[in-house]
């Protein structure tokens, strides 16, 4: 018998097509996606609106995979860490961060990273393979069912274990069913995109028409800085100009990311010139203290100094925002995540 195929993770158009290949209506496409991301349904023999041979014949050419939710952990802020494990026993995290203004879920795009980022855990851990669009997807729709949430999620961030632009065929399909009526129905300007800076796959995904926002992780502001904490694709001019071309591309500012680690990239010289750099970008700056993890050989800025950084942006017309690091307790804020929340430093 041959593998049964996987319709979690399909487009709406290429369910539709599907159903099509079958001698259905492409209207079933929509209605199977109502089962599986509204209703979190992944047994056909309960979707009560089609045709009893039709549930059946799906039982038997076509399957809805689940993600297995193995652990998870609870932040004494709210937030939540999940590792679920995948059909091949590899392992994944994401993570759920409530405020009051929203609901946001973290997911993964790969099972560890490529990149191999010194300041972060999970570049330590290796690079596995890619996640199928399901998988992605699903992280989403699990996060929301085990917390209660499902329906009420506002916002994902494709920020957890990975390199998301390293994967794109499938990344792209996972932000077209959050997008999609028959989907999560999420707005474009409620999912985010992060990424290291590959500038070709900057432009494909400027180019893709979905119009998400972008996220680039600088953390750096000469290229001899930034090799030194994280490998590059290419030189930080190559990155802004990308970063440009998207924001001019979809009309969205773009968030530079920028880690501070005390020592390597904190000083005023570098706030004049990160200022530099991105004055001719739409732009704001996420100023993330360093988080800390076992291993880590890094430290965070003190106050003071994070301030100074701040100041300087602000007074040079960039808006920067200290972002307040969320589920440090349990590993999962901003470069922690594949350390065990047991550990302690």
């Amino acid at each position: 018998m041959s593998e049964r195929l996987n319709l979690k993770g399909m487009s709406q158009k290429r369910l539709e097509e599907f159903f099509v290949g079958i001698g259905e209506k492409p209207y079933r496409g929509r209605q199977v996606m109502k089962w599986i991301y509204t209703h979190g349904e992944s047994d056909f023999l309960k979707m009560t609106d089609l045709p009893v041979p039709l549930r059946e014949k799906l039982s038997e050419i076509a399957k809805i995979s689940v993600i297995k939710p193995v652990e998870r952990y609870c932040s004494g802020d709210g937030s939540e860490k999940f590792v679920f494990e995948l059909e091949d026993g590899e392992r994944i995290e994401s993570v759920y961060i409530p405020t009051e203004e929203r609901k946001t879920v973290c997911v993964s795009t790969q099972v560890g990273c490529p990149i191999g980022c010194d300041f972060c855990a999970t570049g330590l851990l290796g690079y596995r393979r890619n996640l199928t669009s399901a998988e992605i997807i699903d992280q989403h729709l699990q996060a929301g069912l085990l917390t209660g949430m499902h329906g009420a999620i506002t916002n994902v961030v494709f920020m957890g274990m990975g390199e998301p632009l390293l994967n794109l065929d499938e990344v792209i399909p996972a932000i077209e069913i959050l997008l999609s009526n028959f989907g999560f129905e999420l707005s474009s300007r409620r999912i985010t995109v992060s990424t290291c800076g590959i500038p070709e796959k900057i432009y494909n995904l400027a180019d893709s028409g979905l119009r998400v926002k972008l996220a680039v992780s600088l953390n750096a502001t000469t290229d001899a800085q930034r090799e030194k904490i994280m490998p590059s694709f290419a030189t930080i001019d190559e990155i802004i100009k990308a970063a440009k071309y998207y924001a001019q591309k979809t009309r969205r500012w773009v968030t530079f990311e920028y880690v501070l680690i005390r020592g390597i990239n904190d000083s005023l010289s570098d706030a004049k010139r990160l200022a530099g750099l991105i004055k001719d970008v739409p732009s704001k700056v996420n100023l993330i203290p360093y988080n800390k993890f076992s291993v880590s050989k890094y430290e965070p800025p003190d106050m003071k100094t994070i301030l100074r950084f701040q100041a300087y942006m602000l007074e040079n017309q960039i808006t920067a925002i200290i972002r307040e690091s969320r589920g440090q307790d349990i590993f999962a804020a901003c470069g922690q995540l594949g350390s065990k929340p047991v550990e302690k430093i």
